[in-house]
Order: structure tokens, then C-alpha cells, then sequence
């Protein structure tokens, strides 16, 4: 996104004499390598700034030669006599006054280090609220020597008073006056709690009529333009706050100590990023061939293609049979489009599913996890540019797309992934292509750009199919997203641990909006066949995996219901997170046993070496449910993290605390059990844990031709209950009471999938059923014995299926083994 309407003028005219420096103007010191000048500009357009002014006086050649080596169309306005900071930008008025400019103006200063995302979240409330003028803040502390930001009793800004006036006027003892008041240099301290980082977003008439009004009348005789602010407020102007937490996202230096301060700061920030390596592609010959000649070895069926397909998807001839057709569909999509002497690679990445441990990845739960045998097929060949082309065997559902790397991804000074999704930019470009196919691939390439800041990723020509439903709760976008991660490490020559791969996945899907953990890529990138993989997070481990057991079928029925992430579901899967997120900082806070939590899963009796009962309590400390201003007051002094925690999503409610985080911290709990109970073949007890954990998600309850709304709520009084059976000392009152056995409400399920999940565990042979996925749509799915598959399926047909008209959308599922590029 490119803000033709926003001109950004960086002054860099005064002397700069603490750098104690005679050859070297202040903003050319190099900052981690770069010219702070230049790392400016640069900064500025990843942003989607396009035009500048720079203001250069001292050392002006200087200046303008460094800058330009790197920038060559930045313009420069010359200051003859540096008389304050307000004089330089008259000069740039005169200059834009003169061509007739009416739009926006930004003003920062060369001696500047910003963060990307302070400039773009200052374009985005200046852009929402519409001021005559944003400002940023910085708290104030006893080291800042900024000027300060005075307010009134109701937090309007009355305007700036530099550090050297209240210094003066203590030395003095006269009074400051300031918007038609008159203040003590105390009381000036009292009023301003925040200082000025010198970071500025003016309508231009605005900031033509205030630079007109300045004068020289201060200690340093000079025209000031923190004054600007004081003439906005007198003449009634609107004035808006941008309040940037952290010092070192908007840094400043005067001396070389704070210069290496700086640099301090960003190396301690390059380090915390993740950061991956281009070893260089090195394909072979097995994977890396012509298109035509792989549509000759998938037609001709030759033994070195069945023993690998087998060692994927197991001898079922059948399957076999049905999987090489699909993979010479995409072949022929591919060749259509692109040519058959392009080289390429032919990858695959299968759906999931999450046996047990909904939910919770991203509270550091264990999850039970297979690869199943419904998959995205990938063909791909290198570009020698940085576009990327897709296009799909189903054309019509998923039409032509195309994309550049660098057009959103313009920069690596990116600090942050979460400062680039959060960009007004990213949503912008959301918002226009919510919930397009290639948001997916668009997702899994730029977050390996972003993690790759010394290679620029080549660009591919994509050719897809696959027989994941969308919206079934199977991990059909996360398919997607591991699919081109995959080919992009290949073709790139990417050099990762599988660990990385994972987190870096799931990140990635943030991009499309949801803020989900990374289960489902680990699940898809890790799977082996005929197994089951028990998969733990922070730090991302695969604990064991298990042989699936003979005599145990898993049946999955679509309920035709999309659970679509990328459009208004979204906001509902990031206000359960929310849920969760809150819950933590007010357990953090009001229980000392938790006050080291890091996650929701630390919550553990076991761990902690407590009774369930202590638990109990701990969660009567929450608030039932809480409104954003609630959470506000209750979690004052956290407003940063709170404004990114609603970011996510829309306001679609009340924050249910305690039934979400009851649900959460139970789910670890069985999320824990599943492995060695599935290891021990003690089917009947995973079903009920199959069970409990689908009532945190249900909606209704199906009884005969009775249908009643499933609505549990954890009330003083129910903790209290529990915490009374618990503490009875009787075997099956303290089993009901075992946290493990609570529900909670998560409540993702539908209607649907909860007549799925009953019709299904009424029927002979099943041992449990449940929401597949991550709910609000998709699929449920069932486990039961091998030889009640057919009265699963007919009971299905007969009570879900036929009745709606649906067509009949149930199959088994077996392990398969995790993507990977085909090699032959």
C-alpha cells in the first residue's frame, strides 16, 4: 500500500556537536551497519511512504550524498541558518505551500531509530480518527530529557514544554504559561506523564497555520516546533494520542554512548527474530525433473513409484490406485499452463486430524495427532523473478492468482512478524481478498521471506489440487500452507530444523487472520503412517508416537456446515484465544501459585504439587465474564497488550473467563491421558474422554426427538460443589470431581455436529465421538470398532444425511505419513 497523500519530512539540519564529531554529520553514523538516515528512509517506504522531503543544513553534501547513493528520489530542502526545529520545517512549508500540497505531512528526526509498525499504527489513527493532528507519546521516567506532553484533567493534549523551560522556571520560580494557563515547573511534571519522541502526523493546513503563529520567546531563542501543538489545542483543534510503550520502539541518540545503546538494542532484537539460512537449492534428479517426464513414470506405474507411494499411504491398492490418478491431474494442470519442459517438483501435504487436545496447542497442551489419507498436491517450478502464479485443477471454485513477494514484504526492517501482519497495509490487502485461496500461499512465503533476511526467495509457478473439504475441520488451509512452505524450502535451498518449519507454519497462518498454534502443521509435516504422534509445544517436540491398534476404526462425517477462518468465524476463534489470553494475565495476577505461569497447561495439579480443590479456587478468582472496559479496569496498566489482544478480532461479546479457561486447563489434562491409554488399547476410557471433551464444545443435546440447549456454566456455587466432593475422601465422588472429568465451555461445536456426534455414540460399537477440528463447521469424528463401521455409516445416512438431503459425506481415515517432496 502506497500513501500517495502522506509526505514525510525528516529533519537532519542541526549541528549535532555531543556526537563529538567534526567530519561526520549525526544521522550518517552507522547504526548496526547502516547510515541512520538511510535505515530511516528505508523504514519509512517498507511502510508504504513514497514521498520526501529532507531538511539539510550542517554538512548538507554530506547528508544528501549518503542518503542518495541509496535513495536517489528523495528530495532535500535546505535550512541557511538553523534556528530550531520549527524554522526547518517553515522551510519545507514555504516549499510545499508553493506547489499547492494539501494532504498529510509526517515529521520525524534523522537522529530517529523507529520501529516499522509505530509508523504504521501512527498512519492507521490518523487515518481513523481524522485529527488535525496525531502525536506520539513515550512514558516519562527520571532519565527523559524530552519535552513534555502537558494534559488536562480529561487527557487533552494543552500542548509541549521543553525540559530547558522547566528547568528554567524552577531556577526562577516563575510560572509556564501554556493554552491560556498558568502552570509551576512542578506542576508542569504532575500534568505531562508522557514526553514527546518527535513523531508527528499533520493535516498541512494545519501545520501551515501553526507554523505561522511561532515565536522565539524560550530559553533558547528559538523557533519550536513542539509549540505547534499549543496552537492546535487553543484554536480547538483535535489532537490524538499515539501512546508507544516501549522506549526502544521509537529511540533516540545525542552522544555516541547512546548511539551504541541503540545498536545494543537492535541486536538484541535481530536476535530474538527467527532467523533461517539459503544453503542453496540442491535438488537431485529423483525430485527435480521435467513435467512430461513425471506424467510418463505416474502413467507407466514403474516399481521404484509404487514402493514409495506405499511406504506414504500403506498397501491398500485401491487408495494407491486412486492417489496416482491424483497426482497425474496435477501434473496435466501443470503442463496446461506452464509448458511440460518446465523442471519441477511434485509435492503433497495430507490433512489431519487432532485425536484429542482441542484447542490448546497454543497453551503449550499436548495434542494426539495423525496425517490422513486426504491431501493438497502441489506442482511447482522456479521462476527467475519474485512472482508467484497459481492455479488450481478447480478452477472455477479457485480462479488464477497472482502475486509478488516483494509488493507487501518490502523490507526486512520488519522487526517483528507480528508488526508486519498487524500493518495497516496487510489488513488493508486482507480486507479486499478475504478469504481468497492464495491468502495460504501468500502466507507460508512471506513468513519465510521475513524469517530469511539475506536471500530473496525466488518466485514459483503453482499447480494445485486436492480432496481435503474446505471448512470440514480437516486442516485443508494449514494443508496448504505446509504444501508451499515445502516447495519453497526446496526450491530456495532453505535451511531448517523441523522444529522451525512447524513454528514458522503456524505463524505464517496468522497472516490470513487467525491466530491459531501450530498442532495442525506439526501434524501434517510429521506424520508417519499407520501412527499416531503425541505432540508437545513451547518448545514444539514430538514426545512419542504410537501404533494406531488393531481393531479401532476412526470415521469421519462432514456436517456440510463451512467453518470458514478467513471470514466472520474468525472473530469467534480469536475471542476464545482472547478468552484464554485474559484469563491468564488475571490468574498471573490474583493467585500466587500461578504467579510463574508462562501457559495455560502449568495449571496442573500434578505439577504444582496442590490438590484439584486448590485449582477450584483459583479459578473463583476469575470474573465469570468480563466487557473490553472491564477487562480494562481489571488488567489496568496493561493497555498495549490488551489493544493487541482485541486487535484480533471484532466485539462480538462478553469474555467468558472462567468456562473457557476451565475448559483449557481440563482439555491439557486429557490431552495428557490419550497417548498412554491408546499405547494401553483401553478404547473405552478414550471415548469417554472423547466425550467430555466434545460437551466443552457443544451447543445442544439430542435426545430421541428432543433437542435442548447445552449451556454449563462454572458459578461460585459449582466450584464450590466441586471443591466439596473432592475433599470427601469418597473414590467415586472424587472421580466425578477429578478436573480432568470437567467439561468447561469452549462451545465451537454447531447444532450439527452435535446430532453427528449423538447419533453416532447411540449406535452399538462406538466408543466416542466428537468435533473434529477447530469447530463452528466441519466434521465430526468417530471412534469405534472395526466391525461397527457399517452400522456407524447407516446410522449416519439414516439420521443425518437422508433426512436434509445431504449427499452421504462419511469415510474412514487411516495414517499416513507426513509431506514431503516426491522423489523418485
Amino acid at each position: 500500500m502506497e500513501y500517495s497523500d502522506i509526505v514525510s519530512v525528516i529533519l537532519c539540519g542541526g549541528y549535532g556537536k555531543r556526537m563529538r564529531s567534526t567530519d561526520r554529520h549525526k544521522v550518517c553514523f552507522d547504526i548496526a551497519g547502516t547510515p541512520a538516515i538511510v535505515r530511516t528512509v528505508g523504514m519509512m517506504k517498507s511502510v508504504g511512504l513514497s514521498r520526501f522531503l529532507i531538511v539539510v543544513g550542517q554538512m548538507a553534501e554530506q547528508v544528501i550524498s549518503t542518503v542518495a547513493t541509496v535513495h536517489p528520489d528523495v528530495a532535500f530542502v535546505y535550512q541557511a541558518n538553523p534556528r530550531g526545529t520549527g524554522h526547518a520545517v517553515a522551510c519545507v512549508v514555504e516549499h510545499l505551500k508553493s506547489a499547492g500540497y494539501d494532504g498529510n505531512v509526517m515529521i520525524s528526526m534523522g537522529d530517529k531509530i523507529i520501529q516499522p509498525h509505530v509508523v504504521a499504527e501512527l498512519i492507521d489513527r490518523h487515518t481513523r480518527t481524522d485529527p488535525n493532528l496525531t502525536l506520539t507519546t513515550l512514558p516519562k521516567t527520571s532519565k527523559t530529557t524530552a519535552g513534555r506532553i502537558v494534559i488536562d484533567s480529561s487527557g487533552n493534549p494543552l500542548g509541549i514544554v521543553e525540559l530547558t523551560d522547566v528547568r528554567r522556571a524552577e531556577r526562577t520560580g516563575k510560572s509556564i504559561r501554556l493554552s491560556g494557563r498558568r502552570f509551576s515547573a512542578r506542576q508542569i511534571e504532575r500534568c505531562s506523564p508522557t514526553v514527546n519522541p518527535s513523531l508527528y502526523l499533520f493535516k498541512a493546513e494545519t501545520l501551515y497555520r501553526a507554523i505561522a503563529s511561532l515565536n522565539d520567546d524560550n530559553a533558547q531563542g528559538e523557533l519550536y516546533l513542539t509549540d505547534t501543538v499549543e496552537y492546535v489545542a487553543l484554536a480547538g483543534g483535535k489532537i490524538t494520542l499515539l501512546h508507544v510503550k516501549k522506549g526502544e520502539d521509537l529511540m533516540a541518540y545525542n552522544t555516541p554512548e547512546e548511539l551504541l545503546g541503540a545498536e545494543e538494542v537492535l541486536r538484541n532484537r535481530d536476535a530474538r527474530r527467527r532467523k533461517i539460512t539459503a544453503a542453496g537449492a540442491k535438488l537431485s534428479r529423483r525430485c527435480f525433473k521435467p513435467a512430461a517426464e513425471w506424467l510418463k513414470i505416474i502413467e507407466q506405474n514403474p516399481p521404484r513409484l509404487m514402493r514409495a507411494m506405499t511406504a506414504i499411504y500403506g498397501p491398500d491398492e485401491n487408495l494407491l490406485a486412486e492417489r496416482r490418478k491424483a497426482f497425474a491431474g496435477v501434473v496435466k494442470t501443470f503442463i496446461k499452463a506452464y509448458g511440460p519442459s518446465r523442471k519441477t517438483v511434485l509435492t503433497r501435504a495430507p490433512g489431519r486430524i487432532n485425536l484429542l487436545g482441542r484447542h490448546i496447542d497454543h497453551r503449550g497442551g499436548f495434542v494426539n495427532v495423525m496425517a490422513i489419507n486426504r491431501e493438497v498436491l502441489l506442482m511447482a517450478g522456479p521462476r527467475d523473478d519474485d512472482t508467484v502464479t497459481l492455479v488450481n485443477r478447480q478452477s472455477r471454485e479457485f480462479p488464477r492468482r497472482k502475486f509478488r513477494i516483494g509488493d507487501l514484504l518490502r523490507s526486512a526492517d520488519w522487526y517483528g512478524w507480528m508488526d508486519f501482519i498487524n500493518s495497516t497495509t496487510v489488513r488493508q490487502v486482507l480486507e479486499a481478498s478475504r478469504g481468497d485461496w492464495s491468502n495460504y500461499a501468500r502466507a507460508a512465503i512471506l513468513r519465510l521471506q521475513h524469517a530469511c533476511t539475506d536471500h530473496r526467495l525466488t518466485g514459483v509457478d503453482f499447480a494445485v489440487s486436492g480432496n481435503i473439504p474446505m471448512g470440514a475441520g480437516l486442516s485443508s488451509s494449514s494443508a496448504m500452507v505446509v504444501g508451499v512452505a515445502e516447495v519453497a524450502v526446496a526450491l530456495n535451498g532453505l535451511d531448517m530444523t523441523t522444529r522451525q518449519f512447524v513454528d514458522l507454519c503456524g505463524e505464517g497462518e496468522w497472516f490470513v487472520g487467525s491466530r491459531g498454534g501450530s498442532a495442525d502443521h506439526a501434524a501434517i509435516r510429521s506424520g508417519e503412517r499407520g501412527r499416531i504422534a503425541r505432540v508437545g509445544f513451547f518448545p514444539f517436540h514430538i514426545a512419542e508416537t504410537i501404533a494406531w491398534p488393531d481393531g479401532l476404526a476412526l470415521v469421519i462425517a462432514n456436517s456440510g456446515i463451512l467453518a470458514a477462518k478467513s471470514d466472520g468465524a474468525r472473530d469467534t476463534y480469536n475471542h476464545r484465544i482472547a478468552c484464554y489470553n485474559l484469563a491468564e494475565m488475571v490468574l498471573k495476577r490474583r493467585v500466587a501459585i500461578l504467579r510463574n505461569m508462562e501457559h495455560l497447561r502449568d495449571v496442573d495439579p500434578g505439577a504444582l504439587g496442590v490438590s484439584p480443590a486448590e485449582v477450584y479456587r483459583a479459578l473463583k478468582r476469575l470474573p465469570v465474564q468480563v466487557t473490553r472496559r472491564g477487562a480494562a479496569r481489571l488488567l489496568d496498566g496493561e493497555s498495549d497488550r490488551l489493544k493487541e489482544i482485541f486487535a484480533t478480532h471484532d466485539d462480538v461479546g462478553p469474555y467468558r473467563l472462567r468456562d473457557v479457561a476451565m475448559f483449557g486447563i481440563s482439555e491439557c489434562l486429557r490431552g495428557d491421558r490419550y497417548a498412554d491409554l491408546l499405547q494401553k488399547g483401553r478404547g473405552d476410557e478414550i471415548g469417554t474422554l472423547m466425550r467430555i471433551s466434545h460437551d466443552g464444545d457443544r451447543l445442544v443435546r439430542f435426545t430421541g426427538r428432543k433437542t435442548k440447549a447445552h449451556v454449563l456454566s462454572y458459578s461460585d456455587a459449582r466450584l464450590d460443589r466441586l471443591i466439596t466432593e473432592v475433599a470427601s475422601g469418597d473414590p467415586d465422588r472424587c472421580a466425578d470431581a477429578a478436573l480432568w472429568a470437567q467439561p468447561g465451555r469452549y462451545a465451537c461445536s454447531t447444532p450439527e455436529i452435535d446430532l453427528l456426534v449423538d447419533i453416532a455414540c447411540s449406535t452399538k460399537g462406538v466408543l466416542g465421538a466428537q468435533l473434529a477440528g477447530a469447530g463452528l463447521g466441519g466434521c465430526a469424528m468417530i471412534l469405534c470398532r472395526s466391525d461397527a463401521v457399517n452400522r456407524v455409516m447407516s446410522a449416519l445416512r439414516k439420521g443425518y444425511y437422508q433426512p436434509r438431503g445431504l449427499k452421504f459425506d462419511v469415510h474412514l481415515c487411516h495414517p499416513v505419513a507426513g509431506s514431503g517432496i516426491l522423489s523418485i
